[in-house]
C-alpha cells in the first residue's frame, strides 16, 4: 500500500484524543494532500478504506469516509478525490452553521462529558452573549474531559468533577450538552459516561442536547464498543471506552442542517452502505 495512506491508517488507530470531527477534518485533509494520489490503485483504495474503519469501529464520521471510498472505487480515484473534497468542505462549514444555533441554547449552567471540539465551539459563542458556567466530568479511563475543562477555562467557569459524582451535581445544572461519536439507529454513541450522564440529566429534567454535524449519522449500527480486559489471575480490570445513549434520553438533536427531534433525525440517518465494509 501506498505508504502516506498507511501512515493515515496509524494515526487513526492512534489518535486517543482528537474529537470524532476534528479527526475526520485531519484524515481528509491528510488523504487529499498525498503525493502521486493518482497512482494509488483500487486494491490500496480498499484496503485503506478498510484500514481506517478498524482503527475506530465506533466513529461514524471516519466510517462515512471510509464508505466513501469503497463505493466511488469503482469509478476510480478522481471520483473518490471529488467526493472527499465535497465532505471536506460540508464539514468545515458545518461548524460556523452550528455556532450560529448556539445562542438558541437555553441555560448559564451546562453539564457536560468528555472532548468535543463542537461543544467546546458552541460553548464559546454562548458565552459571547452571557455569563455561563460549565460542569466536565473527567471521562476515566481516557480523562479527555480534562483537557476539556482547561479548554473551557479560557472563556468561563469551569467545575471538573470525576464522573462517579455527576449524580451529585447534576442538579447543578440547566442543560446537558454533549457531542457525539456517532449518531446509529440503536442511539448516541459517544465516550463511556455519555449514559450516565444523560440519565442524571433526566433525573433532575435537564434539557438534554446533542451538537454534531451531519458527518456522524450513521445509517448502520457500529457493533465494536471498543472493550478491552487485562487478566492477571483471578484479577480482572475491565475498560470500556465507548457506550450507547438512547434517543429519547434527548430533547433535541442540532446539527449545521437545524435542531431535530430525536424521530426527526432517526428519518435522516440513511444511505448506501458498502456490503465489502459492513456485512452484518
Amino acid at each position: 500500500m501506498n505508504q502516506q495512506l498507511r501512515r493515515i491508517i496509524e494515526n487513526v488507530s492512534g489518535d486517543i484524543h482528537s474529537g470524532a470531527s476534528e479527526m475526520a477534518v485531519k484524515t481528509l485533509r491528510d488523504i487529499l494532500s498525498v503525493e502521486n494520489l493518482e497512482t494509488v490503485t483500487a486494491s490500496e483504495w480498499k484496503e485503506f478504506a478498510l484500514g481506517i474503519h478498524h482503527g475506530k469501529p465506533c466513529m461514524a464520521p471516519i466510517f462515512n469516509i471510509a464508505n466513501m471510498i469503497m463505493i466511488y472505487n469503482q469509478e476510480g480515484t478522481a471520483a473518490i478525490v471529488k467526493v472527499l473534497k465535497k465532505m471536506l468542505s460540508q464539514e468545515e462549514q458545518s461548524l460556523e452553521m452550528l455556532k450560529k444555533s448556539a445562542r438558541s441554547i437555553e441555560g448559564e449552567v451546562f453539564l457536560t462529558t468528555t472532548y468535543s471540539s463542537t461543544v467546546l465551539k458552541m460553548l464559546s459563542e454562548i458565552a459571547k452573549t452571557r455569563e455561563i458556567k460549565v460542569i466536565a466530568t473527567e471521562s476515566a479511563p481516557g480523562k479527555e474531559g480534562r483537557l476539556f475543562a482547561n479548554l473551557v477555562a479560557g472563556f468561563a467557569n469551569c467545575k471538573l468533577i470525576h464522573d462517579s459524582t455527576v449524580f451529585s451535581v447534576a442538579s447543578e445544572a440547566d442543560c446537558f450538552l454533549t457531542g457525539a461519536d456517532s449518531i446509529i439507529p440503536k442511539g448516541v454513541v459517544n465516550k463511556v459516561g455519555t449514559r450516565t450522564a444523560a440519565e442524571a440529566a433526566r433525573v433532575y429534567g435537564l434539557e438534554s442536547c446533542v451538537v454534531c454535524s451531519t458527518l456522524k449519522l450513521c445509517p448502520v449500527n457500529l457493533s465494536d464498543m471498543i472493550v478491552s480486559r487485562e487478566i492477571t489471575g483471578r484479577l480482572e480490570e475491565y475498560n470500556q471506552i465507548f457506550d450507547l445513549s438512547s434517543l429519547n434520553l434527548f430533547q433535541k438533536v442540532i446539527t449545521e442542517l437545524g435542531t431535530f427531534t430525536p424521530n426527526d433525525i432517526l428519518k435522516n440517518i440513511s444511505g448506501k452502505v458498502s456490503k465489502e465494509l459492513y456485512n452484518e
